[in-house]
């Protein structure tokens, strides 16, 4: 298997994830959805939008347009609209990923990291960066939600990958 088709297959992993635990916080209420729970970024809620925002942010270091909006968590983020931001940024990563090759994925790149500091990385790495960093972050949801009486559905690649090949996974 090439470099390539392995970032692919970890981007379609990344958006059916999400929207696994997307549909589990869509059963908790809004007070649950950003209740303080302890979390890395607080809440359900802050989980998402920070996942959600770093997929946003390094789309738009990778690509040549702005990072799509987010919505605004002072305005009391719905999960609809979150899930629509979701949406706006899985289309952006896959158009993204589907126009890349091998060689791409060994090219550095510079970009200007959240402080302000000039970097240099090639673009491989980060992709896998951003893969890893919503599968914790994900991780660390799927426990909150689970908390609160809403699991989400199994979210192990080899889930994903059953799925993916019309296999039915065993949920045991």
């Amino acid at each position: 298997m090439q470099a390539i088709d392995q970032v692919r297959a970890l981007y379609g992993y990344n958006e059916w994830a999400n929207g696994h635990v997307l549909d589990a916080a869509a059963q908790i209420s809004g007070d649950e959805f950003a209740r303080e729970l302890g979390a890395s970024f607080g809440s359900v809620q802050g989980n998402l939008m920070h996942t959600l925002s770093a997929q946003n942010v390094w789309l738009s270091r990778w690509t040549p347009s702005p990072p799509p909006e987010m919505p605004r968590a002072d305005r009391g983020v719905s999960i609809e609209a979150l899930r629509q931001a979701y949406d706006a940024s899985h289309a952006g990563l896959r158009a993204f990923v589907e126009s890349l090759s091998d060689e791409r994925l060994d090219r550095a790149f510079d970009y200007v990291d959240t402080e302000g500091n000039a970097q240099r990385a090639r673009l491989g790495i980060t992709m896998l960066h951003v893969a890893n960093h919503g599968t914790h972050h994900r991780a660390e949801t799927a426990l909150l939600l689970t908390a609160l009486g809403k699991a989400p559905r199994q979210l192990d690649y080899g889930f994903y990958e059953l799925e993916r090949a019309g296999g039915r996974p065993r949920l045991t």
